[in-house]
């Protein structure tokens, strides 16, 4: 079950109308100022802790579908398919969510019934899990707890938990295209380098190589990129440093060979010899790529990554990079507005 397509695709951003007819029980909590049982945070009161999305969302079913429709994740409004007329809001007791879209109007003198699910074209779709342990699992992915944990938390199939997972990164893999921009230009620095993650091991006396990853981090920002890539040659990476990093802009490497032709293709560089220092003469370094480096390979799974998941893992850690300093379950649901389309 594919949520996210992860082909450069540009999905469109949605806005429904916000307001429902639902009547709902106040929860008791209220954590910024308006009438009702929640109100939407402001700018200045954005950040989510689990006891208040807890007691001011999650409280009963009610509040919760009228908290996404506020927040545009879900429609809060539908056409009938059949007559193009509003359909209603009802409750009904086939489908854990509690309520669908109907329609009973006549169309072509004609009486007709149209149903429609509150989650279609939403992140919810086609999921057997509930709205609630949706919201839970989106929130406890977005906070950083392993895959693991939060199987525990929500006692899910484990088979589940791994499409999650891999939704949540997939939306993150998407987000990172839609936003790409190419870091540097004139005046700016660039610190470029090739790591391979994942271990070496032995199985039946053949070697397991890991993967490369090329990357560049721009000095002075948390702007920055990574490519899982299938070697390191002049071939491979001189095009990703073109798609990435603007002419004009400094790059700082080290000696690697597949650097040496830099500047004949619009570029400054300048070179540390590791082998010998740490700084070169200039004054310029890669501290800050392998400091990249690091925080990047603690971030990947413990037990190792099939190769075509590299991609979705590396996208999972430039969103957290870039977003550091943000609310992460609020971001994450903004982009994931911003890839579904539920009306």
């Amino acid at each position: 079950m594919l949520r996210v397509g992860v082909d450069g695709k540009v999905y469109k951003t949605f806005g429904c109308q916000a307001g429902n007819s639902l009547k709902t029980k106040d929860c008791g909590t209220q954590y910024t100022s308006g009438t009702g049982s929640y109100q939407r945070k402001t700018n200045a009161t954005l950040h989510w802790t689990y006891d208040e999305l807890k007691d001011t969302v999650l409280c009963n079913r009610e509040t919760l579908i009228r908290w996404l429709m506020d927040e545009e994740v879900i429609a809060a409004r539908r056409t009938c398919p059949v007559c193009g007329e509003n359909m209603e809001l009802v409750v009904c007791t086939d489908r854990s969510d509690g309520y669908r879209w109907e329609c009973r109007k006549r169309a072509n003198n004609k009486r007709h019934k149209s149903t429609v699910s509150i989650r279609k074209g939403s992140w919810f779709e086609q999921s057997n899990l509930t709205l609630e342990e949706i919201i839970k699992f989106t929130y406890w992915w977005s906070e950083g707890l392993t895959q693991e944990q939060i199987k525990k938390q929500l006692h899910i199939n484990p088979n589940t938990a791994v499409d999650w997972d891999m939704f949540c990164r997939e939306t993150c893999e998407v987000t990172i295209q839609r936003n790409s921009e190419k870091l540097g230009g004139e005046g700016k620095v660039v610190q470029i380098d090739e790591s391979k993650v994942g271990k070496r091991k032995y199985h039946r006396g053949h070697r397991v190589e890991g993967q490369w990853v090329f990357g560049g981090i721009e000095e002075d920002s948390r702007r920055c990129f990574l490519v899982a890539v299938e070697d390191r040659s002049e071939a491979t990476l001189l095009p990703i440093i073109k798609d990435w990093i603007e002419p004009g802009t400094l790059i700082v490497s080290d000696c690697w060979k597949s650097y040496h032709n830099l500047d004949k293709h619009g570029y400054s560089h300048q070179t540390v010899n590791h082998s010998k220092e740490f700084v070169n003469e200039d004054g310029y370094n890669t501290n800050k790529m392998e400091g990249h480096w690091r925080h990047m390979k603690v971030s990947l799974p413990v037990f190792g990554t099939r190769k075509d998941k590299y991609s979705s893992y590396l996208a999972e850690f430039i969103w957290r990079h870039v977003n550091k300093d943000k609310d992460l379950f609020a971001t994450f649901l903004n982009d994931v507005k911003t890839l579904y389309n539920p009306n």
